[in-house]
């Protein structure tokens, strides 16, 4: 599958020789001056990235990707959270829970999920899996992912909150200098690059009294579906999210201290994979440092300016030829702004409702969408599409048949 990656620059070396004397003279200097030249190019050239050659079946050379030294990185949680309405919707999911046997055949690898699972109930525990279920037949790779769920209190009003456990620089097959999450860069890598720690990181909202653990896609009002909130959190540990951020100038600084200031998290020269494909509304791309230069006011009025944008290849294709407008409130909103699809756009029973900041009670959302697993593939997932465009093939034995229409 070819994958369309944001340019990046090039490294230019030029090197500019003087005369030296036809005759006469101790040549001795000119020629230590030569040697200390090509030294100096030989050291300079062993810190660069070294090209690694794919070859396909018949031997001919693929492609040339290269390498860096990996670089592990803290990773990043981000919330959804409690909307006080009732919304009567269900997305409902299209996919299918494959049968072994139609696993042997696809060459398509549905990937694998390990969750080790802290505090959850049983019934709460079929909810968290059929929420894996969807997501495992929807990308690939053959790295297991492991996720660690806990059940815990966490803030008012918050219903889940996830992220990677690690992030990386320089993963083989990614762009050299950029950021990817776990299970992301573990794909990539083609093997497990944090040596069998957790992927992601997941928590629920323990304290929270309202939940419907069914996975019928019908919770009643007052009741809020936990197997969308897994759904929703496992999309940010896989791969949903940004790391820009703006300085409230109180206590500890986002950034510089400055309040209205824009920056960018995670080393400040690192930019996430999900950062590069994001422009404003002119198509200014964010990561612009010429017009949006890191810890200013026009980069924090640009993510406040309600007009950002996921402008990848494939997630515009899946937005009908548009860029996908990414949730910016005129205040910023730690946790969910930038890295969440626009609410108001992408309102209760739009089939690409998933990733959007809230969640309303008898609101069921079982499908993440093409707008989402087009922005995964452009950040890098392999990924299935929709298996069934019009929901089940007759005679499924999906646990969802019995409630789709």
């Amino acid at each position: 599958m070819k994958r369309h990656w944001p340019s990046s620059s090039s490294i230019r070396v030029n090197i500019r020789g003087g005369t030296s004397p036809r005759t006469g003279g101790d040549r001795r200097p000119a020629r230590n001056a030569v040697v200390a030249l090509a030294i100096g190019l030989l050291a300079m050239l062993a810190t660069l990235p070294v090209a690694a050659q794919t070859r396909t079946l018949d031997g001919t050379a693929e492609r040339r990707t290269p390498i860096h030294e990996p670089q592990r990185l803290p990773g990043q949680k981000i919330e959804l959270r409690v909307k006080d309405t009732v919304e009567n919707t269900f997305v409902r999911p299209r996919v299918r829970i494959l049968t072994p046997a139609e696993r042997a055949t696809k060459a398509f690898t549905p990937a694998t999920f390990d969750v080790t699972y802290t505090g959850f109930s049983a019934q709460a525990e079929v909810a968290f899996q059929a929420a894996v279920d969807v997501w495992s037949q929807l990308i690939s790779s053959p790295v297991t992912i492991r996720v660690n769920a806990v059940w815990e209190p966490l803030g008012s009003g918050i219903l889940g909150s996830a992220g990677s456990h690690s992030s990386w620089v320089n993963v083989t097959n990614g762009v050299p200098g950029v950021v990817y999450p776990d299970a992301l860069a573990d794909a990539l890598n083609g093997s497990d690059m944090g040596s069998g720690d957790f992927d992601i990181e997941a928590s629920f909202n323990s304290t929270f009294g309202d939940w419907y653990l069914g996975t019928d896609g019908a919770p009643p009002g007052g009741r809020w579906d936990l197997m969308s909130v897994v759904l929703h959190e496992l999309g940010h540990g896989l791969g949903f999210l940004g790391s820009p951020t703006v300085d409230d100038g109180a206590d500890a600084p986002e950034c510089d201290g400055v309040a209205g200031h824009g920056c960018w998290q995670l080393g400040a020269t690192f930019p996430v994979i999900f950062d590069l494909f994001t422009e404003d509304n002119l198509g200014i791309a964010i990561r612009d440092s010429g017009t949006f230069p890191n810890n200013s006011i026009a980069l924090g009025n640009v993510l406040t300016g309600m007009d950002v944008f996921f402008d990848g290849v494939a997630a515009t294709a899946g937005n009908g030829g548009s860029p996908a407008e990414l949730y910016a409130p005129g205040t910023w909103d730690q946790g969910s702004s930038f890295s969440h699809l626009d609410e108001t756009v992408f309102a209760a029973g739009n089939r690409n409702s998933l990733m959007t900041p809230f969640l309303g009670s008898a609101e069921a959302i079982h499908d993440p969408g093409p707008v989402t697993l087009g922005i995964f593939e452009d950040v890098g997932w392999e990924v299935a599409g929709e298996i069934f465009a019009d929901g089940f093939e007759s005679g499924t034995t999906s646990m969802w048949s019995a409630s789709v229409p």
